[in-house]
């Protein structure tokens, strides 16, 4: 199959906010099989892995506590759901926009024709209706998301070698390992252990089949190495010395599905490599508690695992895309009050610098709690050290390429009686976050 696909036309409704026999969280929780089998591009174990990890952060947003937020009866929302993303996400976009509004909000799906079975099943929750205006979409633009793995030669290569291996469960996910470093002194150590554990696809269900065979062919024709495991069969593929860009097809919504591998010197240029292009996640592997440390703050990802991989925790912010939405904790309900994705039109062609500067500044004055990062915080949990860091977010960058725009007028649509409200509001704007995920069973040796 196919990593590129047709663009589906838009499908609307009205999601309204009324009391019901079961949340929208209960109604996936017990739909979960058929909207795993109604998703044709992924496979069923692929989909319900993603529609779990989705329930799992939506249970958290039950969970919060009401923020003091609130937006008025006469306030009129607009979601915008893009169907190139993942189940994951799209699950979560719709339910964190749900938990963030007392009122509700027309919703207008568009992207990917082969999620229209999965889409049609979201709807037939009681809340929605079908009576949302129209609204024309123009076809936009798509970031590929996927993880970079950087591996040290302090970092434990049985580990990350079976984490490698496994690759290709998933493929559909924004954190799909398509991307690997290695540090120079132990490629060949690496490679070798990495074509021990390669092994041919057990199902008739080859991830992304077609898309398989045309970047191993892509890849033979242009004399690179290719590391599969031995046989005819059909089955993952890392290539080395190339990019994921080499193998990017126009209009793609994922990576290839081959894994690209290059070498690094040392870990300043390990760091440059990554920060050029790492698709949005970052696992790092080294056994050295600072170059840990000093390379998580350093690489340019909104989502770092250190010695581990796709390790989650709702409560805390994980993002994928760069100006795409924040998954977990309070961030992403406040997110989806402040920010919409930007719509063109014959008036506005283009998202305005000027129109979200003006926007920003009627929030409010910026308090001293969001100008010093006080909302950067450290946590221990279940064995697991989480650091979420806070760094200042351009006000500049809300410009004409960014996907988000700042909701107009936000006062007179929202009311609020609480000071720590408007800070997390402002933090959500000003901001921008960074989750490092580092578990304690890691043995580290300076």
């Amino acid at each position: 199959m196919s990593s590129t696909i047709e663009i589906t036309p838009i499908r609307s409704a009205v999601y309204r906010v009324e009391q019901r026999v079961r949340t929208f969280y209960e109604y996936v929780l017990q739909q979960k099989s058929a909207l795993a089998a109604s998703v044709e591009s992924i496979s069923v174990d692929d989909a319900t892995y993603q529609i779990e990890l989705a329930i799992s952060f939506m249970k958290h947003y039950m969970e919060l506590d009401s923020d003091g937020l609130t937006d008025t009866p006469q306030s009129n929302h607009r979601v915008i759901i893009d169907t190139r993303k993942s189940l994951f996400e799209i699950l979560l976009d719709l339910h964190s926009s749900m938990r963030s509004t007392c009122v509700g909000f027309s919703v207008y799906f568009r992207g990917d024709h082969r999620k229209n079975y999965f889409v049609e099943k979201l709807l037939e929750y009681e809340n929605f209706s079908f009576d949302a205006d129209k609204l024309d979409i123009p076809q936009s633009s798509f970031e590929v998301a996927f993880c970079t793995m950087v591996v040290f030669d302090s970092g434990d290569l049985e580990s990350a070698t079976d984490v490698l291996a496994k690759a290709w469960v998933n493929c559909s996910v924004p954190w799909e390992i398509r991307n690997v470093l290695v540090q120079e002194t132990v490629q060949e150590k690496f490679i070798t252990l990495l074509e021990s554990k390669l092994k041919p696809f057990l199902s008739d269900h080859v991830p992304c089949a077609n898309a398989m065979v045309s970047a191993i062919e892509k890849a033979n024709s242009t004399g690179l190495r290719v590391i599969r495991p031995e046989g005819n069969m059909p089955g993952p593929a890392v290539v080395y010395g190339s990019s994921v860009d080499f193998f990017l097809k126009p209009n793609a919504v994922q990576a290839s599905p081959v894994v690209v591998l290059n070498v690094f010197r040392t870990p300043k240029e390990a760091i440059s490599l990554a920060n050029k292009s790492n698709g949005g996640s970052v696992s790092l592997w080294t056994e050295q508690l600072c170059l840990a440390m000093e390379s998580a703050y350093a690489v340019e990802a909104q989502t770092v695992w250190v010695n581990t991989y796709a390790r989650f925790n709702p409560a805390f912010p994980y993002s994928f895309r760069r100006d795409g939405n924040c998954y977990g904790s309070e961030y992403a309900i406040y997110e989806k009050k402040v920010k919409t994705v930007f719509v063109p039109s014959a008036e506005h062609s283009t998202n305005s610098a000027e129109k979200n500067k003006a926007a920003i500044k009627a929030l409010g004055v910026l308090s001293d709690e969001v100008k010093n990062h006080r909302f950067a915080f450290v946590r221990n949990e279940k064995n697991v050290h989480y650091e979420v860091i806070s760094t200042p977010y351009k006000i500049e960058n809300y410009n004409e390429n960014h996907k988000m725009q700042i909701v107009e007028d936000f006062w007179e649509k929202y009311v609020s009686i609480d000071s720590f409200d408007r800070n997390l509001l402002l933090d959500t704007v000003y901001n921008q976050r960074k989750t490092v995920v580092i578990p304690y069973g890691v043995s580290f040796a300076n």
